[in-house]
Protein backbone atom coordinates (compact mmCIF):
# COMPACT_ATOMS: atom_id res chain seq x y z
CA UNK A 1 0.00 0.00 0.00
CA UNK A 2 2.63 2.27 1.16
CA UNK A 3 5.10 0.99 -2.26
CA UNK A 4 3.75 3.91 -4.34
CA UNK A 5 4.94 6.76 -1.60
CA UNK A 6 7.84 8.54 -2.06
CA UNK A 7 9.00 11.59 -0.79
CA UNK A 8 10.71 14.00 -2.36
CA UNK A 9 12.92 15.89 0.27
CA UNK A 10 14.47 18.37 -3.01
CA UNK A 11 11.41 19.86 -3.06
CA UNK A 12 11.12 20.92 0.43
CA UNK A 13 10.98 24.44 1.23
CA UNK A 14 13.83 24.20 3.90
CA UNK A 15 13.87 28.86 3.81
CA UNK A 16 11.11 28.51 6.08
CA UNK A 17 11.85 26.21 8.50
CA UNK A 18 15.30 28.41 8.64
CA UNK A 19 13.10 31.45 8.95
CA UNK A 20 11.09 29.90 11.89
CA UNK A 21 14.36 28.39 13.85
CA UNK A 22 15.71 31.63 13.62
CA UNK A 23 12.71 33.49 14.90
CA UNK A 24 12.45 31.18 18.12
CA UNK A 25 16.20 31.93 18.96
CA UNK A 26 15.30 35.58 18.66
CA UNK A 27 12.76 34.47 21.38
CA UNK A 28 14.89 32.31 23.16
CA UNK A 29 17.66 35.27 23.48
CA UNK A 30 14.75 37.52 24.58
CA UNK A 31 14.10 35.24 27.34
CA UNK A 32 17.75 34.79 28.43
CA UNK A 33 18.61 38.48 28.38
CA UNK A 34 15.40 39.04 30.62
CA UNK A 35 16.21 36.59 32.87
CA UNK A 36 20.00 38.06 33.43
CA UNK A 37 18.89 41.25 34.18
CA UNK A 38 16.11 40.30 36.54
CA UNK A 39 19.45 37.91 37.95
CA UNK A 40 22.15 41.04 37.90
CA UNK A 41 18.70 43.35 39.65
CA UNK A 42 18.66 40.78 43.14
CA UNK A 43 22.98 41.11 43.21
CA UNK A 44 22.24 44.59 43.38
CA UNK A 45 19.55 44.55 45.59
CA UNK A 46 21.20 41.85 48.10
CA UNK A 47 24.70 44.12 47.44
CA UNK A 48 23.10 47.27 48.53
CA UNK A 49 21.34 45.80 51.25
CA UNK A 50 24.37 43.73 52.62
CA UNK A 51 25.91 48.01 52.77
CA UNK A 52 22.98 49.15 54.67
CA UNK A 53 22.98 46.23 57.29
CA UNK A 54 27.16 47.34 57.87
CA UNK A 55 26.93 50.67 57.97
CA UNK A 56 23.82 50.19 60.43
CA UNK A 57 26.27 48.10 62.43
CA UNK A 58 29.37 50.29 62.49
CA UNK A 59 26.75 53.46 63.49
CA UNK A 60 24.97 51.04 66.59
CA UNK A 61 28.87 50.52 67.54
CA UNK A 62 29.90 54.43 67.67
CA UNK A 63 26.10 55.02 69.75
CA UNK A 64 27.65 52.43 72.05
CA UNK A 65 30.75 53.81 72.05
CA UNK A 66 29.55 57.03 73.37
CA UNK A 67 29.92 57.17 76.43
CA UNK A 68 33.29 55.65 76.57
CA UNK A 69 34.36 58.23 73.93
CA UNK A 70 33.08 61.51 76.14
CA UNK A 71 35.30 59.57 78.97
CA UNK A 72 38.58 60.39 76.89
CA UNK A 73 37.80 63.63 75.12
CA UNK A 74 36.66 64.96 78.84
CA UNK A 75 39.88 63.39 79.99
CA UNK A 76 42.54 64.75 77.05
CA UNK A 77 40.74 68.23 77.72
CA UNK A 78 41.64 68.15 80.91
CA UNK A 79 45.11 66.36 79.93
CA UNK A 80 46.45 64.52 77.30
CA UNK A 81 47.56 61.32 78.05
CA UNK A 82 51.25 61.77 79.19
CA UNK A 83 53.37 64.57 79.98
CA UNK A 84 55.73 64.44 76.64
CA UNK A 85 56.95 67.04 75.06
CA UNK A 86 57.21 66.52 70.89
CA UNK A 87 58.97 62.96 71.54
CA UNK A 88 57.12 60.01 73.49
CA UNK A 89 59.25 58.57 75.58
CA UNK A 90 58.93 55.14 77.96
CA UNK A 91 59.34 57.62 81.23
CA UNK A 92 56.28 59.96 81.27
CA UNK A 93 53.58 61.13 84.27
CA UNK A 94 49.88 60.41 83.28
CA UNK A 95 46.65 61.54 85.40
CA UNK A 96 44.28 59.22 83.74
CA UNK A 97 43.03 56.57 85.58
CA UNK A 98 41.18 53.01 85.57
CA UNK A 99 37.77 54.41 84.07
CA UNK A 100 39.93 56.43 81.55
CA UNK A 101 42.55 53.36 80.76
CA UNK A 102 39.31 50.86 79.82
CA UNK A 103 37.60 53.93 78.17
CA UNK A 104 40.52 54.11 75.79
CA UNK A 105 41.01 50.61 74.83
CA UNK A 106 37.53 49.94 74.24
CA UNK A 107 37.57 52.49 71.74
CA UNK A 108 40.77 51.95 70.76
CA UNK A 109 39.90 48.50 69.88
CA UNK A 110 36.32 49.39 68.12
CA UNK A 111 37.65 52.29 65.97
CA UNK A 112 40.01 50.28 64.83
CA UNK A 113 37.27 47.45 63.77
CA UNK A 114 35.74 49.92 61.88
CA UNK A 115 38.70 51.81 60.30
CA UNK A 116 39.56 48.19 58.67
CA UNK A 117 36.43 48.08 57.18
CA UNK A 118 35.95 51.61 56.23
CA UNK A 119 39.76 51.61 54.46
CA UNK A 120 39.12 48.11 53.07
CA UNK A 121 35.74 49.51 51.17
CA UNK A 122 33.60 46.45 53.28
CA UNK A 123 31.71 50.06 54.42
CA UNK A 124 31.08 53.41 52.74
CA UNK A 125 34.35 55.08 54.04
CA UNK A 126 32.46 58.59 52.67
CA UNK A 127 29.19 58.09 53.93
CA UNK A 128 30.09 57.32 57.69
CA UNK A 129 32.17 60.11 57.77
CA UNK A 130 29.72 62.31 56.77
CA UNK A 131 27.86 61.22 59.76
CA UNK A 132 30.67 59.81 62.39
CA UNK A 133 33.67 61.84 60.92
CA UNK A 134 34.07 64.17 63.79
CA UNK A 135 33.79 62.07 66.35
CA UNK A 136 35.99 59.68 65.04
CA UNK A 137 38.59 62.28 64.44
CA UNK A 138 38.05 63.69 67.97
CA UNK A 139 38.72 59.95 69.39
CA UNK A 140 42.01 60.12 67.68
CA UNK A 141 43.20 63.19 68.98
CA UNK A 142 42.37 62.07 72.03
CA UNK A 143 43.63 58.71 71.74
CA UNK A 144 46.88 59.78 70.05
CA UNK A 145 49.60 59.44 72.59
CA UNK A 146 48.01 56.42 74.79
CA UNK A 147 48.16 54.98 71.11
CA UNK A 148 52.10 55.87 70.46
CA UNK A 149 52.92 54.60 73.93
CA UNK A 150 51.22 51.09 73.47
CA UNK A 151 53.52 51.18 70.25
CA UNK A 152 56.40 51.76 72.46
CA UNK A 153 55.23 49.22 75.31
CA UNK A 154 55.29 46.92 72.17
CA UNK A 155 58.80 48.06 70.80
CA UNK A 156 57.18 49.52 67.22
CA UNK A 157 58.04 52.52 65.96
CA UNK A 158 56.06 55.77 66.85
CA UNK A 159 54.82 56.51 62.80
CA UNK A 160 53.00 54.90 60.42
CA UNK A 161 56.11 55.84 57.84
CA UNK A 162 58.19 53.90 59.69
CA UNK A 163 56.16 51.00 60.07
CA UNK A 164 53.99 51.18 63.17
CA UNK A 165 51.36 48.46 63.54
CA UNK A 166 49.09 48.76 66.59
CA UNK A 167 46.23 50.39 65.94
CA UNK A 168 47.10 51.25 62.07
CA UNK A 169 43.56 51.37 60.75
CA UNK A 170 42.66 53.87 63.92
CA UNK A 171 45.44 56.20 62.79
CA UNK A 172 44.93 55.74 58.90
CA UNK A 173 41.30 56.13 58.77
CA UNK A 174 41.55 59.34 61.14
CA UNK A 175 43.98 60.96 58.50
CA UNK A 176 41.66 60.03 55.79
CA UNK A 177 38.68 61.95 58.11
CA UNK A 178 41.26 64.91 58.42
CA UNK A 179 41.85 65.33 55.04
CA UNK A 180 38.37 65.00 53.25
CA UNK A 181 36.09 66.57 56.19
CA UNK A 182 35.89 70.55 55.49
CA UNK A 183 38.44 72.36 56.77
CA UNK A 184 36.72 74.68 59.51
CA UNK A 185 35.02 71.30 60.89
CA UNK A 186 38.63 69.76 61.31
CA UNK A 187 39.50 72.89 62.92
CA UNK A 188 37.01 72.97 65.40
CA UNK A 189 37.64 69.78 66.45
CA UNK A 190 41.38 70.44 66.97
CA UNK A 191 39.92 73.74 69.53
CA UNK A 192 37.87 71.74 71.15
CA UNK A 193 40.65 69.41 72.01
CA UNK A 194 42.97 72.61 73.03
CA UNK A 195 45.09 71.34 70.07
CA UNK A 196 46.84 74.02 67.88
CA UNK A 197 45.64 74.52 64.45
CA UNK A 198 47.14 72.14 61.31
CA UNK A 199 50.38 73.83 59.42
CA UNK A 200 49.26 75.51 56.44
CA UNK A 201 51.67 72.98 54.62
CA UNK A 202 49.96 70.32 55.59
CA UNK A 203 46.62 71.72 54.63
CA UNK A 204 48.34 71.96 50.71
CA UNK A 205 50.12 68.95 50.83
CA UNK A 206 46.55 67.03 51.81
CA UNK A 207 44.77 69.08 48.86
CA UNK A 208 47.18 68.08 46.83
CA UNK A 209 46.69 63.77 48.01
CA UNK A 210 43.44 64.07 47.58
CA UNK A 211 43.35 65.71 44.22
CA UNK A 212 46.24 63.45 42.46
CA UNK A 213 46.59 60.64 45.09
CA UNK A 214 43.54 59.22 46.43
CA UNK A 215 41.24 57.03 44.24
CA UNK A 216 37.45 57.22 44.00
CA UNK A 217 35.39 55.23 46.53
CA UNK A 218 34.69 51.73 45.26
CA UNK A 219 32.71 49.08 47.05
CA UNK A 220 34.00 45.68 46.39
CA UNK A 221 30.40 44.62 44.82
CA UNK A 222 30.83 46.41 41.28
CA UNK A 223 27.59 47.95 40.73
CA UNK A 224 27.96 50.05 37.72
CA UNK A 225 27.55 46.75 36.25
CA UNK A 226 24.19 46.16 36.48
CA UNK A 227 22.64 49.74 35.98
Amino acid sequence: MLEGLQIELNRFDWSGVSGISDVLMVFLSILLLIGLRQGAKSIKESSLSRDADILRWAMSEMDALKPKIRIITDAHKRAPFCDCVNIHVEEFESTWGNEELEAAQAVGVNLQRIGYMALHNLISRNHFMNIWGPMYLASWYALESWVKHKRLDLNEPQNLSDGAYSRMYLEQYAKYCEKNLPLPLVENERKRLNLPPLPKNKIFNYGLLEACLLPAEKLNVKRKIFK
